[in-house]
């Protein structure tokens, strides 16, 4: 590779790369060679820790061997301006003004970053899904633990319910708990001796696509519903980015939102986007650092964006490589064509394993394929009366799939049953589901001969 020397360089050399990825002429199969995946492997869970395409990866190494000729002349004078284009093209992409969108490490360390920004009080209360991500789960505990601390209320997803059941509880739950809060605001009021007392928040956790299960949930009309209830929303959307599009968080207008730009982004790990609309910035701080603030040319940036733009002597390429992970995107089909086939195929996927296992999909009845973005959820032929321990069970799943079968998805108790979160990918195809039922099928007969 040859030596390039300034940024007008790199910029085309990147250029060069990710417009001559040809792309493919049909999604499946053919698609892997656009990864770095082994040959040998069949990656079905995408959605944990997404893969890289390879120009994505050679874009960042052109970029890497840049910023290592000269690091200071990189972070002094120009990781800034690279940080603000990729911040653009960033919030172009959801729909919002650039200086709404900052970068940060990942999806736990934005929600983080938001929650421990709120000004807590005990008649406070913060509302999350019984599906809630467990470091997400951990921060909301850690915040309401002791005195003086808000409460947490669970709202139950008694799932498998239609979008508009779902909502329909939602909305009740908010409206028992804002009845809540201004009931304890007449009680302290009436303590005090005083007409009125101000009323504790309501602030709302909400998934937009749940981990495990796998649940596309309604969550803009849930956005809705929080404004119309007055609570806060915090929008939980680790794995939109790539997975839904046309998403116009300027109409949707959440209090706040936080996506990962790895999982089904194809970016680099370690980049996700923190969006926080103008009329909240003044309550955001960076919880990463206190803010080590390089002086930078050109218009001086608001106080919000400066907080977030150095976060520690961490690698700087992985926020910046959103910018060739849209453009490797637009490259090979663009968003639409992209998520109808991992779609179509979850879809499809999803009821191949169920007739090869004898077991179900989790779906809607009402409306089929309502809760499934790209992502399936399977049940699996094991049975919850199994004397093996959930501890044995997961690692024996975990090294038959990957040392064994050399195929994985992850996999879950739930409601007392086993299951499978199935991601659809544009490298794989239907034989890929079969081939893992067919592992599953196995390695669950195993299990329950020798119990």
């Amino acid at each position: 590779m040859s030596k390039l020397s300034t940024a007008e360089e790199v910029n085309t050399s990147i250029l060069h790369v990710l417009k001559t990825t040809p792309p493919p002429k049909t999604y499946g199969k053919e698609a892997r060679s656009l990864f770095m995946l082994d040959e040998e492997y069949t990656n079905l869970n995408h959605g944990s820790f997404g893969s890289v395409p390879l120009a994505v990866h050679e874009a960042g190494e052109i970029l890497s061997r840049y910023i290592e000729r000269n690091p200071d002349r990189y972070i002094r004078q120009e990781y800034n301006a690279q940080i603000d284009t990729a911040r653009a093209v960033v919030a172009d992409h959801i729909g919002v003004e650039r200086d709404t969108c900052v970068f940060v490490p990942g999806v736990s360390a934005g929600i983080a970053t938001v929650l421990r920004n709120f000004k807590w009080t005990s008649q406070d209360i913060i509302v999350s899904t019984d599906t809630i991500y467990d470091t997400i789960l951990s921060i909301v505990e850690e915040i309401c633990a002791g005195e003086n601390r808000p409460q947490h209320s669970t709202f139950a997803l008694n799932l498998p319910l239609s979008h508009s059941s779902i909502l329909d509880q939602f909305r009740l739950h908010l409206r028992l708990l804002n009845a809540q809060v201004h009931a304890a605001a007449g009680t302290s009021a009436a303590a005090m001796g005083a007409t009125t007392a101000p009323a504790g928040k309501i602030v709302v956790v909400i998934e937009s696509i749940t981990s495990s299960p796998g649940i596309l949930m309604p969550w803009k009309d849930m956005v809705k519903i929080c404004r119309a209830e007055e609570a806060w929303s915090v929008v939980d959307a680790a794995h939109s980015l790539g997975q839904e599009f046309n998403t116009d968080l300027k109409a949707l207008d959440p209090d706040f939102w936080v996506s990962n730009g790895a999982k089904w982004g194809y970016a680099k790990r370690g980049c996700a986007i923190l969006y926080v609309p103008f009329r909240n910035q003044d309550m955001i701080t960076s919880g990463v650092l206190p803010g080590l603030k390089y002086a930078s040319s050109g218009l001086s940036p608001t106080r919000f964006v400066q907080e977030f733009y150095w976060t520690g002597l961490i690698d700087p390429v992985p926020p910046i490589s959103i910018v060739f992970a849209i453009k490797f995107r637009q490259q090979i089909g663009g968003e639409v064509m992209i998520q109808k086939y991992c779609h179509e195929l979850a879809l499809q996927g999803g009821r191949r394993m169920a007739e090869i296992m004898n077991t179900t999909v989790l779906d809607c009845r009402e409306n089929p394929g309502e809760l499934i973005a790209n992502m399936v959820n399977v049940e699996l032929p094991l049975s919850s009366t199994t004397r093996k321990s959930f501890k044995e069970i997961y690692f024996l799943f975990s090294e038959q799939l990957l040392e064994t079968y050399k195929i994985y998805a992850t996999y879950f108790l739930w409601k007392d049953k086993w299951w499978t979160r199935v991601s659809a990918q544009i490298y794989n195809e239907i034989g890929d589901f079969e081939k893992l039922a067919n592992a599953f099928l196995e390695i669950c007969g195993k299990i329950t001969e020798s119990d």
